[in-house]
Protein backbone atom coordinates (compact mmCIF):
# COMPACT_ATOMS: atom_id res chain seq x y z
CA UNK A 1 0.00 0.00 0.00
CA UNK A 2 1.51 3.24 -0.90
CA UNK A 3 1.61 6.67 1.33
CA UNK A 4 2.67 10.38 0.95
CA UNK A 5 5.86 11.02 2.53
CA UNK A 6 5.42 12.73 5.79
CA UNK A 7 1.74 11.79 6.32
CA UNK A 8 0.66 9.16 8.53
CA UNK A 9 -0.35 5.74 7.03
CA UNK A 10 -3.87 5.51 7.54
CA UNK A 11 -4.95 1.81 6.72
CA UNK A 12 -8.52 1.65 4.90
CA UNK A 13 -11.29 -0.31 6.58
CA UNK A 14 -12.60 -3.56 5.48
CA UNK A 15 -15.26 -2.62 2.65
CA UNK A 16 -14.45 0.50 1.73
CA UNK A 17 -15.69 1.81 -1.46
CA UNK A 18 -13.14 1.93 -4.21
CA UNK A 19 -14.04 6.03 -4.49
CA UNK A 20 -12.65 6.50 -1.32
CA UNK A 21 -9.20 4.95 -2.64
CA UNK A 22 -9.24 6.83 -5.46
CA UNK A 23 -9.91 10.32 -3.21
CA UNK A 24 -6.93 9.07 -1.08
CA UNK A 25 -4.60 8.96 -4.17
CA UNK A 26 -5.70 12.10 -5.56
CA UNK A 27 -4.68 14.15 -1.65
CA UNK A 28 -1.68 12.18 -1.93
CA UNK A 29 -0.90 13.37 -5.46
CA UNK A 30 -1.73 16.98 -4.63
CA UNK A 31 0.62 16.85 -1.52
CA UNK A 32 3.49 15.87 -3.09
CA UNK A 33 3.08 18.32 -5.78
CA UNK A 34 3.06 21.19 -3.07
CA UNK A 35 6.18 19.77 -1.76
CA UNK A 36 7.63 19.92 -4.96
CA UNK A 37 6.86 23.34 -5.37
CA UNK A 38 7.90 24.02 -2.12
CA UNK A 39 11.67 22.72 -3.33
CA UNK A 40 11.60 24.38 -6.37
CA UNK A 41 10.96 28.20 -4.57
CA UNK A 42 13.83 27.16 -2.16
CA UNK A 43 16.17 26.05 -5.16
CA UNK A 44 15.24 29.11 -6.60
CA UNK A 45 15.97 31.42 -3.89
CA UNK A 46 19.21 29.37 -3.01
CA UNK A 47 20.34 30.26 -6.91
CA UNK A 48 19.46 33.88 -6.65
CA UNK A 49 21.39 34.39 -3.76
CA UNK A 50 24.73 32.77 -4.82
CA UNK A 51 24.17 35.28 -7.93
CA UNK A 52 24.03 37.97 -6.02
CA UNK A 53 26.57 37.21 -3.87
CA UNK A 54 28.89 36.43 -6.67
CA UNK A 55 28.41 39.56 -8.35
CA UNK A 56 30.30 41.71 -6.96
CA UNK A 57 33.48 39.24 -7.02
CA UNK A 58 32.68 39.12 -10.18
CA UNK A 59 32.82 42.96 -11.31
CA UNK A 60 35.56 43.02 -9.30
CA UNK A 61 37.55 40.77 -11.55
CA UNK A 62 36.54 42.76 -14.83
CA UNK A 63 38.92 44.88 -15.44
CA UNK A 64 37.48 47.00 -18.13
CA UNK A 65 37.84 49.33 -20.21
CA UNK A 66 40.12 52.65 -19.20
CA UNK A 67 41.41 55.96 -20.99
CA UNK A 68 44.14 58.25 -20.51
CA UNK A 69 46.79 60.62 -21.67
CA UNK A 70 50.47 61.58 -21.02
CA UNK A 71 53.06 63.99 -21.35
CA UNK A 72 56.69 63.80 -22.20
CA UNK A 73 59.77 64.00 -24.80
CA UNK A 74 59.53 62.40 -28.28
CA UNK A 75 62.65 62.20 -30.18
CA UNK A 76 61.79 62.96 -33.52
CA UNK A 77 64.04 61.15 -36.07
CA UNK A 78 63.81 60.89 -39.57
CA UNK A 79 66.16 59.61 -42.60
CA UNK A 80 65.32 62.40 -45.60
CA UNK A 81 65.79 62.15 -49.03
CA UNK A 82 66.67 65.15 -51.46
CA UNK A 83 64.11 65.65 -53.73
CA UNK A 84 66.88 67.06 -56.01
CA UNK A 85 69.61 65.11 -56.28
CA UNK A 86 70.27 61.40 -54.92
CA UNK A 87 71.62 62.45 -51.73
CA UNK A 88 69.68 62.12 -47.67
CA UNK A 89 70.53 63.18 -44.44
CA UNK A 90 69.21 62.17 -40.96
CA UNK A 91 67.80 64.39 -39.15
CA UNK A 92 67.43 63.79 -34.88
CA UNK A 93 65.91 66.66 -32.01
CA UNK A 94 64.07 66.02 -29.21
CA UNK A 95 60.86 68.14 -28.88
CA UNK A 96 57.65 67.74 -25.82
CA UNK A 97 54.91 65.65 -27.25
CA UNK A 98 51.59 63.92 -25.91
CA UNK A 99 49.72 61.00 -25.99
CA UNK A 100 46.11 59.81 -25.74
CA UNK A 101 44.98 56.24 -24.75
CA UNK A 102 41.82 54.00 -24.65
CA UNK A 103 42.81 50.46 -23.38
CA UNK A 104 40.86 47.16 -22.33
CA UNK A 105 42.48 45.20 -19.89
CA UNK A 106 40.15 41.81 -19.24
CA UNK A 107 41.83 39.35 -17.20
CA UNK A 108 44.78 40.72 -14.97
CA UNK A 109 47.97 39.91 -17.12
CA UNK A 110 46.85 40.52 -20.48
CA UNK A 111 45.84 43.81 -22.12
CA UNK A 112 45.08 45.80 -25.57
CA UNK A 113 45.64 49.59 -25.87
CA UNK A 114 45.00 52.05 -28.94
CA UNK A 115 46.50 55.61 -28.77
CA UNK A 116 47.21 58.88 -30.61
CA UNK A 117 50.31 60.64 -30.00
CA UNK A 118 51.88 63.70 -31.25
CA UNK A 119 55.78 64.25 -31.49
CA UNK A 120 56.06 67.83 -31.86
CA UNK A 121 57.97 70.09 -34.58
CA UNK A 122 61.09 70.46 -33.45
CA UNK A 123 63.65 72.78 -35.55
CA UNK A 124 67.13 71.49 -36.48
CA UNK A 125 68.86 71.19 -39.95
CA UNK A 126 69.02 69.08 -43.02
CA UNK A 127 71.86 68.95 -45.95
CA UNK A 128 73.67 71.98 -44.04
CA UNK A 129 70.31 74.49 -43.68
CA UNK A 130 67.30 75.22 -41.29
CA UNK A 131 64.25 72.23 -41.57
CA UNK A 132 61.86 71.38 -39.35
CA UNK A 133 59.98 67.82 -39.16
CA UNK A 134 56.67 66.75 -37.40
CA UNK A 135 55.45 63.59 -36.51
CA UNK A 136 52.20 62.23 -35.48
CA UNK A 137 50.67 58.99 -35.67
CA UNK A 138 48.45 56.18 -34.12
CA UNK A 139 49.32 52.77 -32.41
CA UNK A 140 47.85 49.81 -31.56
CA UNK A 141 49.55 47.49 -28.75
CA UNK A 142 48.96 44.23 -26.96
CA UNK A 143 50.30 44.29 -23.35
CA UNK A 144 51.73 41.74 -21.14
CA UNK A 145 51.00 42.80 -17.57
CA UNK A 146 53.87 41.31 -15.31
CA UNK A 147 52.86 39.36 -11.65
CA UNK A 148 53.82 41.93 -8.74
CA UNK A 149 52.19 43.77 -5.82
CA UNK A 150 48.54 44.54 -6.06
CA UNK A 151 48.72 48.64 -6.33
CA UNK A 152 51.72 48.39 -9.24
CA UNK A 153 51.69 47.26 -12.06
CA UNK A 154 55.24 46.40 -14.57
CA UNK A 155 54.45 46.13 -18.63
CA UNK A 156 55.79 45.29 -21.49
CA UNK A 157 53.81 46.05 -24.93
CA UNK A 158 54.54 45.32 -28.67
CA UNK A 159 52.35 45.77 -31.46
CA UNK A 160 52.18 48.32 -34.85
CA UNK A 161 52.38 52.18 -35.62
CA UNK A 162 51.49 54.30 -38.13
CA UNK A 163 53.47 57.88 -37.81
CA UNK A 164 53.08 60.43 -40.32
CA UNK A 165 55.74 62.95 -41.46
CA UNK A 166 56.34 66.10 -42.84
CA UNK A 167 60.36 67.76 -43.07
CA UNK A 168 60.05 70.96 -44.93
CA UNK A 169 63.79 73.19 -45.46
CA UNK A 170 65.91 73.76 -48.08
CA UNK A 171 68.06 71.10 -50.08
CA UNK A 172 71.01 71.38 -52.59
CA UNK A 173 70.37 71.25 -56.27
CA UNK A 174 73.30 71.71 -57.91
CA UNK A 175 71.77 75.26 -59.63
CA UNK A 176 74.39 78.34 -59.11
CA UNK A 177 71.50 80.35 -59.58
CA UNK A 178 70.51 82.64 -56.28
CA UNK A 179 67.36 83.61 -55.34
CA UNK A 180 66.50 86.35 -53.03
CA UNK A 181 65.76 84.62 -49.44
CA UNK A 182 66.60 81.40 -50.21
CA UNK A 183 70.36 79.97 -50.17
CA UNK A 184 71.94 80.11 -52.95
CA UNK A 185 71.74 76.66 -54.92
CA UNK A 186 69.30 75.35 -53.17
CA UNK A 187 65.65 74.99 -53.48
CA UNK A 188 62.87 75.11 -50.77
CA UNK A 189 61.11 71.65 -49.97
CA UNK A 190 58.28 70.38 -48.36
CA UNK A 191 57.89 66.32 -47.94
CA UNK A 192 55.75 63.58 -46.55
CA UNK A 193 55.39 60.62 -45.68
CA UNK A 194 53.46 57.77 -43.63
CA UNK A 195 55.55 54.82 -42.62
CA UNK A 196 53.71 51.72 -40.49
CA UNK A 197 55.98 49.34 -38.92
CA UNK A 198 56.85 47.76 -35.62
CA UNK A 199 56.55 48.91 -32.25
CA UNK A 200 57.66 48.35 -28.77
CA UNK A 201 58.02 49.53 -25.24
CA UNK A 202 58.06 49.13 -21.76
CA UNK A 203 56.75 51.07 -18.81
CA UNK A 204 54.91 50.83 -14.94
CA UNK A 205 51.88 51.78 -13.25
CA UNK A 206 50.79 53.08 -9.49
CA UNK A 207 47.64 51.97 -9.23
CA UNK A 208 44.90 54.32 -6.62
CA UNK A 209 41.36 52.73 -7.18
CA UNK A 210 40.11 53.22 -10.35
CA UNK A 211 42.96 55.95 -11.37
CA UNK A 212 47.04 55.03 -11.81
CA UNK A 213 49.94 57.03 -12.72
CA UNK A 214 51.99 56.09 -15.46
CA UNK A 215 55.53 55.87 -16.81
CA UNK A 216 56.75 54.36 -20.11
CA UNK A 217 58.86 54.36 -23.07
CA UNK A 218 57.82 53.78 -26.50
CA UNK A 219 59.93 52.72 -29.83
CA UNK A 220 59.24 53.01 -32.84
CA UNK A 221 60.30 51.83 -36.77
CA UNK A 222 59.31 54.39 -38.98
CA UNK A 223 60.81 56.87 -41.59
CA UNK A 224 63.95 54.89 -42.00
CA UNK A 225 65.06 55.87 -37.88
CA UNK A 226 63.74 54.94 -34.39
CA UNK A 227 61.81 57.90 -33.09
CA UNK A 228 60.88 57.62 -29.47
CA UNK A 229 58.45 58.99 -26.86
CA UNK A 230 59.37 58.92 -23.33
CA UNK A 231 55.87 59.83 -21.17
CA UNK A 232 54.52 60.35 -18.45
CA UNK A 233 50.76 59.87 -17.41
CA UNK A 234 47.46 58.98 -16.06
CA UNK A 235 44.98 56.61 -16.66
CA UNK A 236 41.29 56.19 -15.28
CA UNK A 237 39.34 52.75 -15.46
CA UNK A 238 35.94 53.25 -16.72
CA UNK A 239 34.61 49.90 -16.00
Amino acid sequence: MRHCVGTPLRVAPAGASTVNSFSSAASCLQITRAAMKHRSRRLLSSAILVICASGPVAAADLLGFYVGGAVGQAQVAAEVPNPFIAQSDTFKQTHSAFKLMVGVRPISFVGAEISYMDFGDPSGSLFGYSANVSMKGESAFGLLYLPVPPIIDVFAKAGVARLQSAASGYAPNLSLVCVAGIPCGTSPFQLDETNTGFAAGAGGQLKFGRWAVRAEYERFNATGENPYLLSLGFTWTLL
